[in-house]
């Protein structure tokens, strides 16, 4: 069994994505000693943005491409690969501006590719996600309550986009953890909390 944890948070510390994707990884491994555990972070390193040069040599043939050419696409095989090994998928997500990280788009930008993560039926235009009997945990922290249904729920452009992309690579099978407002304060702060936390751990377990 092969975990990949993609952190995109920023921070190091006081990050509470970090932290609770930390225990539930913690908790996993307890439950499924036998795991090999691999981290990708992109909130410290970022991966690198996509060019003209580098969609020219994502489009051109393999047995067409330049030396110059792979040397460009060379971090993308690099982060597909840890992607195509992992059995189980853990996202750590802060809500940045109602989106997902700039990191993090960056990462999707290089593993997103045709013929590698997604299949293009010419006939039909369709996609297909390459990455099937997979699993994915989205942990996501945000400043304030986005619940679907309400006002501010129409400006949540993080987990729905988390959920589409997931889903278009081919991964169905998707949970997702909200990690309650950190401005709540008090009993309702702690009991919410106490909560998401709980959730992970039985999430851990099975």
């Amino acid at each position: 069994m092969n975990l990949l944890e993609i952190q995109s948070s920023v921070r190091q510390e006081g990050s509470v994505s970090r932290t609770l994707a930390s225990k539930f990884i913690y908790h996993w491994q307890s439950h499924h000693p036998e795991t090999h555990y691999h981290l990708r972070d992109v909130g410290q390193n970022v991966p690198t943005l996509i060019t003209a040069d580098w969609v020219a040599a994502n489009v051109t043939p393999d047995e067409q491409k330049t030396d110059d050419q792979k040397a460009i696409l060379a971090e993308s095989e690099m982060l597909i690969a840890e992607l195509l090994e992992a059995d189980r998928i853990v996202l750590g997500v802060p809500m940045y501006n109602f989106g997902i990280p700039a990191h993090l788009k960056a990462y999707f930008d290089n593993v997103i590719r045709v013929g590698r993560t997604v299949d293009y039926n010419r006939d039909t235009a369709s996609f297909s996600g390459l990455l099937t009997e997979k699993k994915a945990l989205i942990i996501s922290s945000r400043a304030g309550s986005y619940a679907p249904g309400t006002t501010a729920g129409a400006m949540d452009f993080c987990v729905p986009y988390l959920q589409f992309i997931l889903n278009f690579l081919g991964i169905q099978d998707v949970e997702y953890v909200e990690v309650p407002y950190q401005g709540m304060g008090g009993e309702m702060q702690q009991q919410a909390t106490e909560t998401a936390i709980a959730r992970l751990m039985e999430l851990a377990k099975t």
